[in-house]
């Protein structure tokens, strides 16, 4: 599943305020102040985001007195990152929650509107899963929606939950969904072809398509069993999401009875879903909101499976982050630089002003952009090695990706001398 903070997810901050903001944008703020915030746990509008999101998942008061005094450029920049992080429809009731908090009206009614969008979005994702629900058992098949609207229910509010597109699973209605037999997934694009759909089939994992405008993935694995992330034990995971689906049904807000995942299945499909997000970019507070709200209902639990690969480290992490900033109380082994290094990814999921980013050249000389590309590579190839081990950064590897890459597509190597 993808978040769209950036298109979907895109809410105009007007402003009555005398400071202006530009409409259809965020905040201009000064350069030096960004530029810090993902180096420092301590940056107040991330503290200010964190109290609210803790107190609308525990029920429990904000800290009060982190809004104390805060200027309005706090509270801007505390509602940016909410909405690059896709968990500003989560803030609002840690301001019911905590009534002495005084918030500037344009950024509240802003607040609102993104939340109104936000439960609109899910009403519409879940018409529409009803529909695919329905066109699947017509031919056969169940769906199961992984991730996404089913997860949603876990939250105190699942309209509140942020998506982006519906990913599901299907398999014969009435059969065993572990068993390779009875997967149904090409099955399932058949009846959309019939009915005019152009489908994107390029994917070992997935293939893709727009229902009535709403992007769907219909998953024929759940991990890249090709491993393109060149991440361990990929296949012994995926074997395992397949045996522990073990879906029920439940009922959506709207009414809707669908299929969800076994808690087992969330466990690791979460936290494995995170790290790829976290190692290719874009982690943000939306996976860790996740992460808190699975472990404060189910606990920790690290299955053999799991045990000794680079995951059971990204889910011990991904819990103690949860712990510090989010309110729940689950015992796991501390690995403070990986820690920190998730931290700062999700004080700037846009990527724009990270401490591992290298600045790009002013000049478009092709041998300096080159140069560029390959400090990139240096550098995200070492930051894999040095926090989730060896075998996830190589540099040699990663370039033979990339020429290998080009020569099966000859006419992308002049954007190796380009800055796209």
């Amino acid at each position: 599943m993808k978040i769209l903070p950036q298109s979907v997810y895109q809410t105009i901050l007007h402003s009555s305020n005398k400071q202006s903001i530009k409409q259809n944008s965020k905040l201009n703020v000064d350069s030096v102040q960004l530029s810090n915030m993902s180096k420092n746990p301590d940056y107040v509008p991330a503290k200010m985001l964190l109290s609210l999101l803790n107190s609308t998942l525990s029920g429990k008061k904000a800290d009060a007195s982190l809004f104390t005094d805060r200027s309005y450029e706090d509270w801007v920049r505390m509602y940016n990152l909410g909405h690059d992080n896709a968990v500003t429809p989560l803030l609002l009731d840690g301001l019911k929650n905590t009534p002495e908090i005084k918030i500037p009206d344009d950024v509240l009614e802003n607040m609102k509107l993104t939340t109104d969008f936000a439960k609109r979005y899910h009403m519409k994702q879940e018409k529409i899963l009803g529909e695919v629900i329905q066109l699947s058992a017509e031919n056969g098949i169940a769906t199961v929606p992984i991730k996404g609207l089913g997860f949603s229910l876990n939250y105190p509010d699942p309209q509140k939950r942020f998506g982006g597109d519906i990913d599901v699973f299907n398999f014969k209605l009435g059969e065993d969904s572990s068993k390779p037999e009875n997967n149904m997934s090409h099955a399932f694009d058949d009846i959309f072809v019939k009915k005019g759909y152009t489908i994107k089939d390029n994917n070992p994992k997935h293939s893709e398509f727009h229902y009535k405008g709403m992007p769907i993935e219909n998953h024929r694995n759940f991990l890249d069993v090709d491993n393109k992330y060149n991440i361990p034990d990929m296949k012994k995971l995926n074997d395992y999401l397949f045996k522990v689906l073990n879906p029920t049904e439940k009922v959506l807000p709207m009414g809707t009875k669908t299929l969800v995942p076994s808690k087992e299945f969330n466990n690791v499909f979460l936290a494995f879903h995170s790290m790829t997000h976290f190692i290719l970019g874009g982690i943000n507070f939306h996976h860790l909101s996740d992460w808190a709200v699975h472990i404060k209902k189910n606990s920790l639990v690290i299955p053999e499976e799991v045990k000794g690969t680079i995951l059971e480290k990204f889910m011990y992490a991904m819990t103690n982050l949860s712990n510090k900033y989010l309110g729940t109380n689950v015992k796991a082994p501390q690995n403070k630089k990986l820690e920190d290094a998730i931290f700062s990814k999700m004080l700037d999921p846009m990527d724009n002003y990270s401490g591992f980013r290298i600045p790009r050249p002013e000049t478009k000389n092709p041998l300096k952009v080159l140069m560029y590309k390959y400090n990139v590579i240096k550098t995200e190839e070492s930051r894999k090695a040095e926090l989730l081990g060896p075998q996830m950064g190589s540099v040699k590897k990663a370039l033979f990706k990339s020429v290998k890459a080009h020569i099966a597509s000859p006419k992308t190597f002049l954007h190796l001398f380009k800055l796209i």
